[in-house]
């Protein structure tokens, strides 16, 4: 019914005594003039209009609307929200042309946010839509491995300072870091309600073994009955531990279905609009709070509780910074064309100011190194302009359609110009296999997201696929750097290599830091968030988040 008063209010106004006609009515409603006459007798008797008819023949009947359209629009779009009907809710009141209305934006700033429907806590969030891979091998995004993370479960975890801790393992043994037994947890359940066996873990290993080959060498995986596990290696690795709590190596059942785990949260629905998300009941650890999340995904996200730009300064709300562990950055190749010798390296290198590649001063840093805070590194400054015989071709990362470093490769393609370099742009897209990359492109410019197991993902920098500055290194370099990390992985001591790498590499001038990224989420203090964590990406942890009643 109040879809059909909805209507009325784009042909009448509020409060205005009108002449009209049932077959007009019957016109705009795209119905019969027999339906009309029923729909106007039913708001006729819910008091929302007036319908006067006078007796005679051509003498017409007057309609007067009254209420105001705004809260005929909330009660349309309530009656789509319950449905779940996000986007519809969200089109009706852009055509009405009242999307940005005071009342609209609070009425969903109300329907968003951690909140308690029938005694189900339910976090609704709406983002952007992005092209989710549920696939722990070959998820690529920040946005993938969240969601991931709340799926799925690994055989350790990393706690908060930085160590790896038995998580769906009972037992775990070694000797010499080569021959490792794992006994499971009894009774740990797959979304699908199936406990998590032997048989899903060596399925779950051997699918993923191969994206780490570089420096874990698994010579065999046995399953010895229902819960045992033997790993042997061909060579000593005690950052196994480290290596298996990546969420590539997620245990899924050993059937080929990605998106069941064993994590807190099932996955319920997704689709170009929407992800839904259930806490799971049978959750070995502890269970979420919350019973639902719902991410629904909508373009015009600026119209909830959290946003990415700041809100009106009427709004009372706090800005949330985190600082995201990696860097972007510049691979200059030494191993092949124009840029093999190094005076040349040396003099783009010196050429290059960080500073200068910072787009967005609010969310960007100066960088010196992968990790944040560290100093400058100085290195004297050449005396002489090498002569440059071809134009140099930029490479730059592509993240995702329309996503991507372009911006920052016209920065440096304009600062080659300024000293008489040309160069061309080239966009490097590495969801598609890229074979002998070091031969088409003479600089590199992309960015590197580091994890909370930090130096695992500093290994994975330099030898794991595409293995970008290890293959713009001089054989000799890359030889060196991976003798360096072989060490470290097969016994994990001495941090210092890392320093000791970042150094060779820059005096070789192979690598230049250009800047860490930040994460700024705007929240508002009037909202039904309660208790918001967000991770090192700005991403929301759904796994700690609770209601509270305000008193």
């Amino acid at each position: 019914m109040y879809f059909y008063e909805l209507e009325l209010y784009k042909h009448f106004k509020s409060n205005v005594r009108t002449q009209t006609s049932i077959d007009f009515l019957a016109t705009i409603w795209h119905c019969s003039t027999r339906h009309a006459k029923t729909q106007i007798h039913l708001l006729h008797q819910q008091q929302v209009i007036e319908w006067e008819t006078k007796r005679g023949r051509g003498k017409k009947p007057f309609l007067t609307l009254l209420r105001d359209p705004i809260s005929v629009l909330i009660d349309v779009m309530q009656i789509l929200w319950h449905k779940s009907k996000y986007e519809e809710a969200f089109q009706i009141a852009k055509k009405m042309e009242l999307f940005t209305h005071p009342k609209i934006q609070q009425w969903l700033n109300v329907k968003f946010g951690l909140q308690n429907e029938k005694n189900l806590h339910i976090f609704r969030h709406s983002m952007y839509f992005v092209e989710l891979c549920l696939d722990p091998v070959k998820a690529l995004s920040r946005h993938d491995h969240h969601v991931l993370e709340q799926i799925h479960e690994t055989l350790f975890y990393i706690d908060e300072k930085g160590n790896a801790r038995k998580n769906l393992l009972f037992h775990v043994n070694n000797e010499d870091f080569v021959q490792w037994h794992f006994i499971l947890r009894k009774g740990i359940q797959f979304h699908n309600l199936q406990e998590v066996t032997a048989t899903d873990v060596v399925s779950s290993l051997k699918t993923a073994a191969h994206l780490y080959s570089h420096s874990l060498k698994i010579k065999d995986i046995q399953e010895v009955n229902r819960y045992e596990v033997y790993i042997t290696l061909n060579s000593p690795c005690a950052l196994l531990p480290y290596f298996l709590s990546r969420i590539r190596f997620a245990i899924t059942p050993a059937d080929g279905t990605k998106n069941i785990g064993c994590g807190p949260f099932s996955l319920i629905e997704q689709s170009k609009r929407l992800l839904k998300l259930e806490a799971f009941p049978q959750y070995f650890k502890h269970r979420p709070w919350i019973d639902l999340v719902e991410i629904v995904y909508n373009n015009q996200f600026l119209l909830d509780s959290i946003r990415y730009e700041p809100f009106e300064a009427s709004v009372p709300n706090r800005k949330i910074i985190t600082q995201e562990l990696g860097a972007d950055f510049i691979c200059l190749n030494a191993q092949f064309g124009e840029l093999q010798g190094k005076d040349k390296r040396e003099y783009i290198w010196h050429l290059i100011e960080p500073s200068q590649f910072i787009i967005y001063p609010l969310r960007e840093d100066i960088a010196y190194s992968w990790i944040i805070g560290d100093d400058l590194f100085n290195l004297p400054k050449p005396s002489y302009k090498p002569i440059f015989t071809k134009p140099l071709v930029i490479g730059y990362q592509q993240i995702r359609q329309g996503v991507n470093h372009e911006e920052k490769a016209k920065i440096l393609q304009q600062l080659l110009k300024s000293v008489g370099i040309h160069s061309t742009l080239k966009c490097i897209d590495f969801k598609e296999k890229q074979v002998n990359l070091h031969t088409q492109i003479d600089l590199f410019i992309g960015g590197i997201a580091l994890g909370h197991n930090i130096y695992l993902a500093l290994i994975n920098v330099y030898l794991a696929e595409p293995k970008i500055i290890s293959t713009f290194m001089e054989s000799q370099q890359a030889k060196y750097v991976r003798e360096l990390l072989q060490t470290f992985i097969e016994k994990n001591d001495n941090f210092e290599i890392f320093k000791d790498i970042e150094r060779y590499i820059q005096e070789n001038y192979v690598v230049k830091f250009l800047t860490h990224r930040k994460h700024i989420v705007y929240l508002r203090e009037d909202t039904p968030y309660k208790h918001v964590i967000f991770d090192k990406n700005g991403r929301i942890d759904y796994r700690n988040m609770y209601y509270l009643e305000e008193a």
